[in-house]
Order: C-alpha cells, then structure tokens, then sequence
C-alpha cells in the first residue's frame, strides 16, 4: 500500500455530520477497510487535536480576564491603603484605569467574545 497514494481526501465537513459525536467518528475510521493503518492514525490524531488551538485561545482569553480583574482588585486594594500627606496631590491607580475605561472595556468585551463564541460553539456542536 504503500506505493498508493492516500485515499483520505480533502473534505469539507457537511452540517450534519460535523455536529456528530467524536467518539463514533474516530470508531468509524478505525472501521475502515479502505484506509491504510498511517490514514487510519493520521485521521484519528486530527480528530483529536483539531480544535486545540481553539480552546487554548479560549483558555487564555478567561485567563486574560480573570488576571485583569484581580490586577483591579488589587489596584483597589493598594489605593485603599495607600495615603497622601496634606497638600499634596497623588494620583491614584483607580484614576488612570476611570480615565481609559473605555480602551479596558473594549479589551474586556473581545476577550469575553471570545470565551463565549468557544463555549457557545462547543455546546452547540459536540464534535468542536
């Protein structure tokens, strides 16, 4: 078999079947009397991996914004602590984060896009 070439076409995914269940679809492969045992491995291993760089995008970006809130928690915290001497002005961590609020709320919306697109996607399609 080897001097064929492979029988594993480039296919694109119909609606129906991309929304089926992993699982059954690797069983199916392994099934396969047509596919040689490199066909058989190289699609399996794509089943698996195929939506890792996905997830991982979606893992950093709820990592993105947890470690941005707690980072404001603890400017929060180290304004509260912090203290001015009389007739002076400091400027407080909390000042600069209200002055570009707006920059921060549209980093914290793609980030939050992102988190939910993935997990609305997998919920939706079993097999993303």
């Amino acid at each position: 078999m080897a001097d064929q070439p492979s029988v594993v076409p480039v296919k694109v995914e119909s609606a129906p079947e991309a929304g089926r269940d992993p699982i059954k679809i690797m069983i199916e492969i392994a099934e396969n009397k047509n596919l040689s045992d490199q066909d058989k491995s190289e699609l399996i291993f794509y089943a698996q991996t195929r939506f890792k760089n996905r997830r991982r995008m979606a893992y950093l970006s709820l990592s993105a914004i947890i470690v941005s809130l707690a980072l404001i928690f603890l400017a929060a915290f180290i304004d509260g602590l912090s203290t001015c001497s009389a007739g002076q002005t400091c400027e407080k961590i909390l000042d600069s984060i209200k002055n570009n609020q707006n920059l921060i709320a549209w980093i914290e919306g793609f980030l939050t896009a992102i988190v939910a697109a993935y997990y609305g996607v997998t919920a939706w399609r079993p097999a993303s």
